[in-house]
């Protein structure tokens, strides 16, 4: 079964609101193995919302409309409706009794307008709004179904858990027996790792496989589009094979949360000592549940003082080779381990802009140091972007790093932010 969104209000055409139900929508419809062929947003307008009804069913067999349905003359879906199927809009007395005991239940005076709540195509069945007043509509011409369902999303969700998700049950939809996976890299840019993926990204596969960037991260999202379980497990570990050793998870998992297991599994520790990324990497590791197991703690040294008070870094090198340099995070991250009693430590001093840059040390240079075991690495990189994008990429970076001296990977595998040192 193949589905479509149509979203429908003069408001989110014009900025003044943000869909989230399509978004949530697709989502739940994932879930259940269908199919989303296209999402359209439009306009309040009775012949436009005809038309798209008439072109995207079309190309589907259940079309999802949401929004539209209140009791205000801009509320036309209904109408498109009607107008798409080609009947009269009739008064639906169930409805309009679900809509007068809402209105007594919440003690409040049912306004005249809210009558026209209660009409649907003649053809077409009404559903009671649990959570809200408007009911939701379900249709059909030929073999294609159309739901209306209520805009505001916390009616949105009751409507679909209440009357949708049951029907589609009753049609035979029963959902996912393979689940879809998602496969976390970071380290190359976008156009890199798609490189090393190869054919497995042609976009006529089975399994099929798209990519996205989500926080700085490359995300490649695996739907197994029918195939069976075994022929998902080998496209799934063929890209990891790929996409290695870039690839840190799956779903839920994070760089910190990965980082964190190989610790805890080693019954080794970790501190810090951040400069320009003032906290983020040890903000990432205290998301973690459980990391009070394996993390001390660590030094937000952002100024020079603060670097030779609390760390004991030699003004003498600061003065020397500039904070930004391979002798600085070398010096944090020994002084961090010998000061926590850590096993291992990260430690970055950067130019995260939009100013403090020169010709030598542009904005976006930073120097990360990961220490351990057996482990004393110092690499530098120039990131691009804003402020925040530095510090992000910054933090994803030495996490990185961290993970692959735990795996035993080289910690100076190339990254795309390489900078000569």
């Amino acid at each position: 079964m193949k589905a479509s969104i149509l979203v429908i209000g003069d408001e989110l055409l014009g900025g003044r609101c943000q869909d989230t139900n399509s978004g949530w929508l697709c989502g739940e419809l994932s879930s259940l193995g269908l199919a989303v062929t296209q999402v359209r947003t439009g306009p309040d307008d009775e012949d436009w919302i005809a038309s798209a009804m008439s072109d995207m069913t079309a190309e589907c067999d259940l079309l999802l409309v949401t929004g539209g349905l209140g009791p205000t003359p801009d509320d036309l879906t209904r109408e498109g409706l009607s107008t798409f199927l080609g009947e009269d809009l009739v008064d639906d007395e169930t409805a309009l009794s679900w809509i007068k005991a809402s209105f007594s239940e919440s003690g409040l005076e049912m306004n005249p307008s809210q009558v026209r709540l209660a009409t649907r195509p003649r053809s077409a069945t009404c559903y009671r709004n649990h959570a809200g007043t408007a009911p939701s509509i379900k249709a059909h011409r030929d073999s294609r179904s159309i739901w209306l369902l209520p805009g505001p999303p916390r009616e949105l969700r009751d409507a679909w858990q209440r009357h949708v998700r049951p029907w589609l049950s009753s049609e035979g939809v029963s959902g996912r027996t393979v689940e879809p996976v998602t496969i976390k890299c970071f380290g190359l840019i976008e156009a890199s790792l798609e490189e090393r993926l190869g054919s497995l990204a042609d976009r006529s596969n089975r399994p099929l496989a798209g990519t996205r960037i989500s926080g700085g991260e490359f995300h490649l999202h695996v739907d197994p589009c029918g195939v069976t379980q075994p022929a998902m497990d080998a496209y799934v570990k063929a890209a990891h094979e790929r996409l290695s050793p870039y690839d840190f998870g799956r779903e839920d998992q994070t760089l910190a949360s990965v980082a964190g297991e190989l610790l805890g599994d080693r019954g080794q520790t970790l501190s810090m000592a951040e400069s320009c990324t003032a906290g983020l990497i040890s903000s990432a590791i205290v998301d973690v549940p459980g990391s009070s197991a394996w993390f001390h703690g660590g030094w937000v040294v952002y100024s020079n003082e603060m670097k030779t008070d609390c760390l004991g870094i030699d003004p003498v090198t600061i003065d020397s080779v500039g904070v930004v340099s391979r002798e600085v995070v070398e010096a944090l991250a020994r002084q961090s381990i010998e000061r926590s009693g850590s096993d291992w430590a990260l430690a970055v001093s950067g130019i995260a802009g939009p100013d403090g840059g020169t010709p030598i040390k542009p904005v976006g240079t930073v120097w990360i140091a990961c220490h351990g075991p057996g482990v004393e690495s110092q690499r530098c990189f120039r990131f691009t972007g804003g402020r925040l994008v530095v510090r992000h990429r910054a933090t994803a970076a030495a996490l990185q790093l961290l993970r692959w001296s735990l795996q035993g990977h080289d910690p100076m595998t190339p990254m795309s932010w390489d900078a000569e040192s």
